[in-house]
């Protein structure tokens, strides 16, 4: 079913494992696509398989992003899905943190969602119809597992961002959700020994790790007008890992 024929996407932090399954999924729905990265090379070649347009830019880097929806709007006009996949991760203890690295990993993960948000949805607003989908995390929720204070903190960010956006923008029509992932296998996961995944899969009660296809579903609800009455909410899918 094209259940998004005749909608305009765009999903940002396109070209890793989910961002990749997102925009395949809006695109076999109907939608017509847009994705953002920060490659050149990557991001040209996604688009040219979905048949849609490509951006390369540094999504936290604001002038960059108005000269981006500058041109998506000139060639394909506003979008009514906007998905937020962008992140970066990596592990350390609070101490050790440098000032660059607290400020790296909050401005990849939160302030290119705020980006999105300050630039996309004025114009959902006006047309009274929209979508924005966000990729929060589990860590957000109860706190990194591995040592990464700074990761949680961004993701907790953008819980709250999600719904205090959804509190000023669902009165005109336009909906803001996040999608708080459990432990998925992505490509860095995958480097892991069986033993140790097979220990990461036992945190979730289906005794799974997490694919790009699972988010990419969960997106799919979120965009589609299944989903019409749910707005400020975070949805969980992590296989039961919070239970």
């Amino acid at each position: 079913m094209k259940i998004l024929e005749g909608h305009r996407a765009v999903v940002i932090g396109a070209c890793g494992g989910v961002g990749r399954e997102v925009s395949k999924s809006l695109t076999d729905a109907g939608a017509t696509i847009a994705v953002v990265d920060l490659e050149k090379a990557p991001v040209n070649e996604l688009a040219k398989n979905l048949g849609g347009n490509g951006y390369a830019l540094d999504a936290t880097d604001p002038n960059a992003f108005a000269s981006f929806v500058e041109d998506l709007t000139s060639k394909q006009g506003m979008p009514s899905i906007v998905v937020n996949v962008l992140g970066l991760w990596h592990s350390s203890d609070y101490s050790k943190l440098s000032d660059a690295d607290w400020l790296k990993i909050i401005s990849v993960n939160l302030t290119s969602v705020f980006h999105s948000a300050r630039y996309f949805l004025p114009a959902m607003q006006a047309a009274k119809y929209g979508s924005m989908i966000n990729f929060a995390s589990t860590a957000g929720e109860y706190g990194s597992i591995r040592p990464a204070a700074h990761y949680a903190a961004a993701k907790g960010g953008v819980i709250a961002l999600t719904k205090s956006l959804a509190r000023e923008v669902s009165p005109d029509g336009v909906r803001v959700n996040a999608i708080s992932p459990g432990p998925l296998l992505t490509d860095m996961l995958q480097r892991r020994d069986e033993a140790e995944l097979a220990e990461i899969a036992k945190r979730t009660l289906i005794g799974r790790l997490g694919t790009p296809r699972d988010m990419a579903d969960a997106v799919l609800f979120l965009a589609s007008p299944a989903s019409t009455w749910v707005t400020g909410e975070i949805l969980r899918v992590n296989g039961g890992a919070l239970i």
